[in-house]
């Protein structure tokens, strides 16, 4: 079975999510900061009028080569929106999903949950994220109290 995947970049690294889960991409979003939020929490995103956690792909990967200021992916995942800000995009590109390698079982904590594998490139790898899992963390990470922000609605 063949799937498309939104291919970004943090740092160095290639890595990818599933295309389906896509609503826009955006440059230069502006986010309010919650004070007390943890690391990889830049934010909370107002897009017209939907309030959404903006995570922030260098802190949550833990890339130090990453600024993750430039380009905000919005993702519409399990009935929740959310903001990956990440520092360049690619192109949407299409796999077998059988080609898929899984990630090493040295992985732990949210590294392990958010990696679901990898696919070979001509050159590297391309690292496909679980988005759920994301999601999850974004929402509640280290008990905080995010998760009352599940795509909630104001009005414009």
């Amino acid at each position: 079975m063949e799937r498309s995947f939104l291919v970004f970049y943090v740092g160095v690294y290639a890595l990818g999510i599933p295309a389906e889960e896509l609503i826009e991409v955006n440059r230069n979003l502006r986010c309010t900061q919650v004070p007390g939020s943890p690391k990889m929490i830049r934010g909370i995103l107002n897009l017209r009028g939907l309030l959404m956690p903006a995570v922030d792909m260098g802190a949550y990967l833990e890339i130090a080569d990453s600024k993750c200021e430039s380009f905000s992916i919005i993702l519409k995942v399990q009935e929740n929106n959310i903001a990956l800000m990440v520092d360049s995009i690619g192109d949407i590109m299409t796999f077998n999903t059988a080609e898929l390698v899984l990630p090493p079982t040295h992985l732990s904590g949210q590294f392990q949950e958010a990696i679901q594998g990898a696919f070979r490139l001509s050159e590297g790898l391309l690292i496909i994220l679980d988005t759920g899992a994301i999601l999850r963390n974004a929402q509640n990470p280290h008990g905080s109290v995010l998760t009352s922000l599940q795509a909630v609605s104001v009005a414009p």
